[in-house]
């Protein structure tokens, strides 16, 4: 709102970093990055081939999972700390969604070329990032870690489901011995998780709660059983909010239980906790 009470649109993306500067500096970045992955996409063509395999399609899940989670941490940053003083910034969110666009898609779709878009605009997003860093000090620590875990997936991907066309064309299959695919059906799931998950998820969610207690400045001796015991509850009854809608929507689409539930499951919880373990953090250099 500006000081005569109207709202002003401007005002507020200035609040967040959002002006024409950033945002054309951020266009050139995406365009950019966009020629790279034109470049890399249609080499990997022409050099490469793609199982569109299991592991492709872990690699486009885990992949929307890192993306999503550094989104959470740019709204949180901006929205939870003082106005100027995020290290993660709007401006670059809509790389993040184009990219994460690709990989949700490679999740749901096994095409080679998808798949070789995705890793082609990966690959370009880790160059043209790391050049902005190495030139620039505009890359908080946040963004190198996010660019070396979208590098270790890339590798994941290429030891899972990737091969130059030479290997292949002298290998004595059709498929590399580490990258074949057996095509195993998938056990029928079912809508609840077994005891160990449980245990597993209920430690762990115990274990994030003493951690978030600790980031809010508490000692191990001070430490709260029932502020631990909400913080466990919030974190294991919003991954099951957020399990069940998907879940059930497949279930009234296909009539069956959505396959690898239990992964879909951790993967949730690992998303939730860290948007609760960043908030946290966010709130203690606020209170500081």
């Amino acid at each position: 709102m500006s000081p005569n009470g109207t709202f002003d649109l401007a005002a507020l993306f200035a609040e967040r970093g959002l002006d024409l500067a950033t945002l054309g500096a951020a266009y050139l970045v995406f365009m950019l990055t966009a020629v790279l992955t034109a470049a890399g996409f249609y080499t990997a063509r022409s050099q490469l081939v793609i199982s569109p395999n299991r592991g492709s399609r872990d690699y486009g899940i885990y992949v929307s999972s890192a993306l999503a989670a550094l989104l959470i941490a740019i709204v949180l940053e901006n929205e939870s700390l003082p106005k100027g003083s995020a290290t993660l910034h709007y401006a670059i969110a809509p790389q993040i969604v184009a990219l994460l666009s690709v990989h949700v898609w490679i999740s749901y779709r096994l095409e080679p070329w998808l798949v070789t878009l995705g890793a082609a605009a990966t690959a370009a997003t880790i160059v043209v990032g790391a050049v902005l860093g190495l030139a620039t000090d505009l890359l908080g620590p946040a963004y190198w870690i996010a660019l070396a875990l979208l590098g270790g997936l890339l590798a994941f991907l290429w030891w899972k489901a990737i091969s130059t066309q030479r290997a292949f064309v002298h290998a004595s299959s059709i498929y590399m011995a580490s990258k074949e695919t057996l095509g195993t059906a998938v056990a029928p799931q079912k809508p609840w998780l077994g005891l160990p998950q449980w245990v597993g998820l209920v430690a762990a969610s115990v274990s994030l709660g003493v951690a978030n207690s600790l980031l809010q400045g508490r000692g191990l001796e001070e430490l709260p059983a029932v502020d631990v015991a909400a913080e466990s509850g919030l974190l294991l009854f919003v991954t099951a909010l957020v399990c069940a809608v998907p879940a059930g929507a497949y279930w009234v689409m296909r009539k069956a239980w959505m396959p690898e539930l239990t992964r879909f499951v951790w993967l949730a919880w690992l998303v939730i906790g860290f948007a609760l373990t960043y908030g946290n953090y966010l709130t203690s250099l606020t209170q500081a």
